[in-house]
Formats: C-alpha cells, sequence, structure tokens
C-alpha cells in the first residue's frame, strides 16, 4: 500500500527497497518473524520488489515530487 501511495505521488518506488536494506544494515537483530508485529526486513523487502512492476506503471504516470519546500 505504501508503495503505491509514494509512486502515485511521484516518488521513485525502487528507492524503497534501498531504505529498508538500509535499515537492515542499521537496525540489528530482529527477532523471529512470527514473534513480531512487523515483517522481517528481508520479507518486506522481498514484498516490496514483486509489487515493483505495478509501483513502476504508477509512477511514470504521475507528477514528478517536488521537495524543494
Amino acid at each position: 500500500m505504501g508503495l503505491a501511495i509514494m509512486a502515485r505521488a511521484g516518488f521513485d518506488p525502487q528507492q524503497s527497497v534501498v531504505l529498508w536494506r538500509n535499515m537492515a544494515a542499521a537496525g540489528g537483530g530482529q527477532p523471529p518473524e512470527f514473534l513480531s508485529t512487523h515483517p522481517a526486513h528481508g520479507s518486506r523487502i522481498e514484498a516490496l520488489q514483486q509489487a515493483m512492476e505495478e509501483a513502476l506503471a504508477s509512477h511514470r504516470d504521475a507528477n514528478p515530487a517536488d521537495c524543494s519546500g
């Protein structure tokens, strides 16, 4: 859901994978996924990659995001 929203808002959806790889590197260990209220970093990255084709199509149709303030 967040991936689709960011793509329609004009943000590059591929950067979501970069973000979660950075979070995994900085975050240290995680509890087993079945004990957690959130997906493991690897599961989240895999889900983002599976949804990427559709997100990229939405991004192509969106106006570029303007974060210049």
